[in-house]
């Protein structure tokens, strides 16, 4: 039997930076904790103010310009100019590193600085976090530092190694480590600075990814904590586990398409039905009603060497890096149709749904989330933990691992996505991820409800159409988490990071009911990745609210987003259509094309940028033009386009707001001809089709889709009427067709469409 243990215990998830855990725990005896900062906060105006110190940790929509230049100059820019509103000493200001920078999906770049002092790190990641739009404006800016430090002496008296043993004892470590690191901090808590070794162990015995602070100079340890957060007592491990296995890498191996059985999302929402009866774990034995709910589904790009298949690929990949050790399930066949009382169904279950989610953030959303730990796809073991009902994310190594118990964690995926959340939350802030508030279990909850959600299985007046973790969850092992959650931000805080977290996964949720899943899920990835440890759910809200106007999003789309997180209890700017647009129009005037619209009021509007495509998908300024600002008179504006495109142009009206927002127009489109090019209407088409051409000679050709002449016809200057001729195509099969004429040099080609 697999199932070894009675009860449900929990998904851990233990990291370097904060808990990630999916079910909780009790406090750990082996736990010391440094004493908790005054956090508390208040807004003034687009600031939170931390209390302590007097400075802003969050400054939403700032819309400051800076000169263009390198990602790290405007953000140095910025901080010099801004140097009094955040209160960092000018000799602190070389002390900011740069860490990190990285482009988003509305053209901005978000730059990471991170504080050290004389060379060390402080407190881990205490960073400076700037966020700089496409038009070189500043609208987000998380802080970070840490003020006050005085700490001189920064030369241990303890070594790494003693700081190693000194963790390794007092944890009592008998299993395996998969990760570890160990490195020299400055520590600042409370007003007392600190040299600490920072030593990082991931271990099986005892589970958890363990962060422990060694005085450099006393011995003392200051901090021991698995940032996990566990529902139950641990449990004994499962005798001593083998080495870890992985994959190795051969020059010979290929990429192929496997397939193989999976659970999508769970057995209990692809059946519509609730746990009970037939429908329960039963230790992992199969079930009739369970097997049917099996999928089976394209493993993309798996690994095959020397006949040897291997659940590798490029955005997942199996590792046997925790007990029990069970290995990485390879063989000679690329089906891998196993039920759920194979082990290896875990497997598959597993890298499928990884690997669905990393291709849906970064192929269909161009979202670019991926590891910083490790090149290639996620790492993942799908028994691990020690046979523990545990999962986690573990930051230091970026790795994941699933448990088992009541229902096994990976046969849930909602289980397996929630966990990954907490990977990309972490990837996207390149090491940024915030359990403030719990706001990573929201995102976690949050992405895996989104795919769940997306399955259409369940409607929103079912019950567990609100419901998280509706297999491994909500019976008798554990009861889950909603959706639907009815606590409002901040009131309705508990201090529980998984019961929190709810309050931000539920307003995400509904905004992903009422835009739909694609443009939820990519301002929400967007707006996630300009925040950092410090961040709250109020920073995040603003945060992706923000996204959303630099992602484009229509005045409706914003208005969803503002509306959702006030709800909420989030506190976002005023939300204020700064335009309402009466008309926007584009036509030709003989050689030039004049752009004209007016408005019925403007609040803080800024100017409006005309911009042209030639494909309707590209656009690029070709002009600006200055706002009336505020008004609630009828406004009129105009443009001349004095050089446009031969053939279609396509344009657009882009209005920007004093607080660097943006909406835009419809598309309104003009084409033109010049000598030998024609328009062909109506088009589609059902018996004849017109021809306005400004040629006084040429031909016309018609082909079908296989390049084969159906018509043709030549024409002079006494064959038209008005610059118009007719050619009757009712004979034509109905389909796409390509029309060129042709006229001395002079070639126009166009589609006609052949209705019935």
């Amino acid at each position: 039997m697999r199932k070894t243990l009675p009860l449900l215990f929990s998904c851990v998830l233990a990291i370097s930076l904060n808990a990630k855990a999916q079910k909780p725990n009790p406090p750990n005896a082996l736990e010391i904790k440094l004493q908790p900062e005054n956090d508390v906060s208040h807004y003034n105006g687009n600031m939170r103010i931390q209390e302590r110190t007097g400075f802003p940790v969050a400054i939403y929509q700032s819309a400051f310009a800076v000169t263009p230049g390198t990602p790290e100059t405007m953000a140095r820019e910025y901080l010099a100019q801004n140097r009094a509103v955040l209160g960092i000493p000018p000799e602190d200001m070389n002390r900011l590193k740069l860490h990190h920078t990285r482009p988003d999906a509305a053209g901005g770049i978000t730059v990471r600085l991170r504080q050290t002092w004389h060379g060390l790190p402080v407190n881990k990641n205490a960073e400076v976090t700037i966020h700089i739009n496409k038009d070189h404006r500043v609208d987000f800016v998380m802080n970070g530092f840490e003020y006050g430090i005085t700490l001189q002496n920064i030369t241990p008296v303890v070594s790494a190694a003693t700081a190693r043993q000194t963790a390794f004892q007092h944890l009592g470590i008998t299993g395996q480590i998969s990760y570890e690191s160990n490195g020299l901090m400055v520590l600042r808590n409370n007003n007392r600075d600190f040299l600490v070794h920072r030593v990082v162990m991931a271990t099986d015995q005892p589970v958890g990814e363990w962060e422990v602070f060694v005085n450099a100079h006393t011995g003392e340890l200051l901090k021991v904590e698995d940032l996990a957060a566990y529902h139950h007592k641990k449990n004994p491990g499962q005798g001593t586990p083998a080495k870890p296995k992985r994959f190795l890498f051969d020059p010979l191996a290929i990429q192929v398409n496997g397939n193989g059985n999976v659970f999508d999302p769970d057995p209990l929402t692809s059946a519509t039905a609730a746990y009970g009866g037939s429908y329960v774990d039963g230790s992992d034995a199969n079930a009739a009603v369970l097997t049917a709910q099996l999928k089976n589904v394209t493993l993309p790009d798996i690994t095959l060497s020397a006949g040897v298949y291997s659940l590798v690929g490029p955005y997942a990949e199996i590792r046997d890096f925790e007990a029990p050790s069970k290995g990485l399930f390879t063989q000679a066949t690329s089906t891998f149709n196993f039920d759920r009382n194979a082990d290896a169904f875990e497997a598959v279950n597993t890298y499928y749904h990884i690997d669905a989610m990393m291709r849906y953030l970064n192929v269909t959303l161009g979202l670019s989330i991926m590891p910083y730990q490790y090149a290639g796809g996620v790492r993942f073991d799908p028994s691990g933990l020690s046979g523990a009902d545990n999962s986690h994310y573990l930051g230091g190594s970026g790795n994941l691992a699933f448990g088992e118990g009541g229902v096994d964690d990976a046969e849930d995926a909602d289980v397996i996505i929630h966990e990954l959340g907490h990977g990309l939350h972490d990837w996207v802030t390149a090491g940024g991820l915030s359990q403030v508030n719990g706001l990573s279990e929201g995102t976690g909850d949050y992405i895996a409800g989104s795919y769940s959600r997306s399955k259409g299985y369940w409607t929103s007046a079912q019950t567990a159409y609100h419901w998280m973790f509706n297999w491994d969850g909500h019976n008798p092992f554990w009861g889950g988490r909603l959706l639907n959650y009815s606590a409002v931000y901040p009131g309705g805080l508990t201090g529980s990071i998984h019961t929190d977290g709810q309050i931000w996964a539920t307003a995400n949720m509904k905004i992903w009911d009422d835009i739909g899943r694609q443009k939820a899920d990519k301002v929400f990835w967007t707006g996630l990745g300009n925040t950092n440890s410090s961040s709250n759910q109020n920073d995040a809200a603003n945060a992706v609210y923000q996204a959303a106007s630099a992602l484009g999003y229509t005045n409706a789309e914003r208005l969803a987003i503002h509306t959702r997180y006030t709800a909420a209890g989030y506190t976002l700017p005023t939300f204020v259509v700064p335009v309402h647009l009466l008309h926007f129009d584009a036509r030709k005037a003989v050689t030039k094309t004049l752009v004209s619209w007016a408005t019925a009021n403007e609040t803080r509007s800024k100017f409006f940028t005309v911009e042209r495509s030639a494909d309707g998908v590209q656009f690029s300024g070709i002009g600006t033009i200055q706002a009336t600002g505020n008004t609630q008179t009828e406004q009129h504006y105009s443009f001349t386009d004095d050089a446009p495109l031969a053939g279609k142009n396509y344009y657009r009206l882009k209005e920007t707001s004093l607080d660097g927002s943006s909406s835009f127009s419809p598309i309104a489109m003009v084409n033109f001809a010049v000598e030998g090019i024609a328009e062909i209407f109506p088009n589609p088409v059902k018996e004849v089709l017109s021809i306005r051409t400004t040629a006084t000679s040429g031909a016309i050709y018609i082909f079908n889709t296989a390049g084969v002449g159906v018509l043709s016809r030549v024409f002079n200057h006494t064959g038209a009427v008005n610059g118009q001729m007719h050619i009757r195509v009712n004979s034509l099969p109905a389909g796409i067709y390509q029309v060129k004429i042709v006229s001395g040099t002079e070639t126009w080609e166009g589609k006609m469409i052949k209705a019935n």
